[in-house]
């Protein structure tokens, strides 16, 4: 199994939810050691974050920004689908993790289902959002949403996909998947996207 169809398995096994569930996950490099406090938390599900990376399969090697800034940015060789992985919870349990890749692609559906095996299935739940989430602006981010079944039996979880494109000389643009164990139906219904 993939790296993510590892880490969303633990994420689905509802009994399997606390952080310690996430620290051997076989694939995945944590930068942090143990869950830290967010001060930038926007509500009580958010209040702790994990950092980390994992490598996610079918892209090969493009030109990323290499962490400097300033006069001293640059770019260097790495796999695209080398990604920051962050999970997203309270003080007890993960309710969420969000994965950002360099590059805008909007393949949402063709990205997941690269990295999970046989016995699994994705469709899409909603997309065509009207507007960018917490704006009166129009969608420029083609937000899309799937749900994911990993197996006969198991509880669905569901993925968002969102890009954003590139940024003048800030960097490459970037998509950002983000799984939820239940539908995100308000943050659908607050961008007006269109239910499948």
């Amino acid at each position: 199994m993939s790296p993510l169809q590892t880490l969303l398995g633990v994420f689905a096994a509802h009994d399997a939810s606390g952080w310690p569930a996430f620290d051997a996950v076989p694939g995945v490099q944590w930068r942090d050691p143990k869950p830290l406090d967010n001060p930038d938390a926007t509500g009580p599900d958010m209040s702790h974050y994990r950092g980390g990376n994992l490598l996610l399969s079918g892209f090969g090697e493009v030109d990323v920004p290499d962490g400097k800034v300033g006069a001293d940015a640059g770019t260097k060789k790495d796999n695209e689908g080398n990604v920051g992985v962050t999970l997203n919870g309270d003080a007890a349990n993960v309710h969420s993790i969000a994965l950002v890749k360099f590059y805008p692609s909007d393949n949402y559906q063709e990205i997941i289902q690269h990295q999970l095996s046989g016995g699994t299935t994705i469709k899409p739940v909603g997309g065509a959002c009207e507007l960018d989430f917490g704006t009166t602006a129009a969608n420029t981010q083609k937000n899309a949403f799937f749900q994911i079944t990993l197996g006969a039996g198991s509880t669905p979880i569901y993925a968002e996909g969102y890009v954003d494109e590139e940024d003048g000389n800030q960097g490459p643009g970037a998509t950002t998947f983000v799984f939820y164990r239940s539908k995100p139906a308000q943050r659908m219904a607050a961008m007006r996207c269109k239910e499948s």
